[in-house]
């Protein structure tokens, strides 16, 4: 056996991804006669459509590249008023901000720069640019 076929059931709900791992099957027909047995039941059965059978091969990396963890930060624009981005988790209170959209609106923190942030009642501040 080189392959097997992983059985999730996946949808988003309220912008957040759920995704409920059923099982590694053989073959293809064994996931799908999976499906044929869940469908009906609680949950699956208002969204029997979101059944997703992938094939990955057996001994073999399927993540590659690595991650980054994204928060949201709030940075001060042109207006002096404080404005939400997105930024990259780095380390040691450092972020990398990534704001492609509305990037000429912004003030001291701009796209790709990194910066060090403070916490205020939960919410994170940009306070400084890492000097390069």
């Amino acid at each position: 056996m080189e392959n097997v076929f992983i059985l999730e059931h996946t949808y988003e709900l309220d912008d957040i991804e759920e995704t409920k791992f059923i099982g590694v099957y053989t073959s293809e027909i064994l996931a799908k006669e999976a499906i044929e047995r869940l469908k009906s039941k609680p949950g699956f059965c208002s969204r029997p459509e979101n059944f997703v059978i992938s094939k990955q091969q057996l001994n073999q990396d399927s993540w590659t590249e690595g991650f980054s963890t994204m928060t949201i930060i709030m940075i001060s624009n042109k207006n002096k008023q404080w404005q939400p981005v997105q930024a990259e988790i780095l380390d040691n209170e450092n972020y990398k901000i990534f704001e492609l959209y509305d990037n000429d609106s912004l003030d001291e923190f701009k796209h790709l720069d990194i910066v060090k942030c403070e916490e205020r009642d939960g919410i994170l501040y940009a306070v400084q640019k890492k000097a390069e």
